[in-house]
């Protein structure tokens, strides 16, 4: 249930404000003061109840209505004060109300400006504490959320790092990699160097990475260059990647491993080869998107995707309260589309 809707918080709030305000304003007959009859203190009570309600409610429709028009996690400078104005004028009006009824149904009541004033000021500021209260509950809400949202984002990285991590350490990849490692050596001494270079990268940026949230696209990038180059020293000319992103969007973030995943997707789900060479493309786009394309030929018998590598990436910039991931699918090219984000000053 909502909080806003909790009938529970409704009640205990009228029964408290009805408390307060019949205590007060029965203090002078409670004193003796005044004459204690108990038709005046049940005329106080039904007032005061009554007021109690109206105040609650319309303290707790202005705090709902302003949150659809200007929720917290679009919060400004001004945005309290000008919810204070509402829950001012919402009560001011209400009070105004009261006091017409209040003398249509007692012609020969005068009472005195200042207790007017002093009304409208009591009805105000009640009010304001309602609305403050309302306020504080939403405020509560969205600090639980945004922890648990945390909580969730650092598990689907880890689960993104040790899928990524097991992918690289998997026997048939150790395998393939010595196997090319060991052909290189006797046949390219210098681009065996290199191979091992790039694997080591590829193990360093997956340690490095593993408690980030966010990335800087540059690094992103040279990090799927170093994994591209085990690939293409595997695969030869059956693969090729071009790389075509705006200097402005490569100050940019996006989730670490996103790249990876995708280029690894490819590879995984096309065929490979000489006849059939896979190309990869990454390019900005609107300096507000990446987009990763490669050429659709999937294999023959390729084993059913369980959509992981997909999901983890959705999933974080839905955790991040990010513009949705696009996922384009034709007869030939599968596109994939990921939001760049722009950098939170430290």
């Amino acid at each position: 249930m909502k909080l806003a809707d909790n009938y529970r918080v409704r009640i205990i709030g009228i029964a408290v404000i009805t408390a307060l305000r019949f205590g007060f304003y029965s203090s002078e007959m409670l004193a003796g003061t005044e004459p204690f009859t108990w038709e005046g203190v049940r005329g106080n009570f039904i007032f005061t109840f009554i007021s109690a309600i109206l105040m609650w409610e319309i303290s707790r429709a202005v705090v709902v209505y302003y949150h659809k028009v200007s929720p917290i996690s679009k919060s400004s400078d001004w945005r309290l004060m000008i919810e204070a104005l509402y829950l001012i004028a919402a009560n001011g009006m209400l009070y105004v109300l009261t006091m017409a009824v209040f003398f249509y149904m007692d012609f020969e009541g005068h009472p005195r400006y200042v207790f007017l004033l002093f009304g409208l000021l009591d009805r105000i500021l009640y009010g304001i504490l309602i609305g403050g209260f309302y306020e504080l509950l939403f405020l509560v809400k969205a600090w639980n959320t945004a922890t648990q949202e945390a909580e969730q984002l650092k598990k689907v990285n880890l689960l993104v790092q040790l899928e990524s991590l097991k992918n690289q350490v998997k026997p048939h990849f150790l395998f393939n990699s010595l196997n090319t490692l060991t052909g290189l050596v006797e046949k390219d001494p210098d681009r065996a160097v290199k191979f091992i270079a790039e694997l080591s990268k590829v193990y360093r940026y997956l340690l490095q990475s593993n408690e980030k949230e966010l990335i800087g696209l540059t690094q992103e990038l040279q990090f799927t260059e170093a994994y591209f180059f085990l690939l293409q020293t595997r695969f030869g000319t059956g693969i090729s990647l071009d790389v075509r992103v705006d200097e402005a969007a490569q100050q940019l973030q996006i989730p670490p491993l996103t790249l990876q995943i995708l280029v690894e997707n490819a590879v995984k789900h096309n065929q490979v080869s000489v006849r059939k060479p896979l190309r990869v493309e990454i390019r900005s786009e609107d300096g507000k998107w990446l987009v990763v394309e490669n050429n659709f030929q999937p294999k023959r018998q390729a084993a059913p995707s369980n959509g992981m590598g997909l999901n983890n990436i959705t999933t974080k910039y839905r955790l991040l309260n990010q513009p949705q991931v696009q996922i384009f699918n034709d007869e030939t090219n599968f596109t994939v589309k990921v939001p760049l984000l722009t950098p939170i000053p430290a």
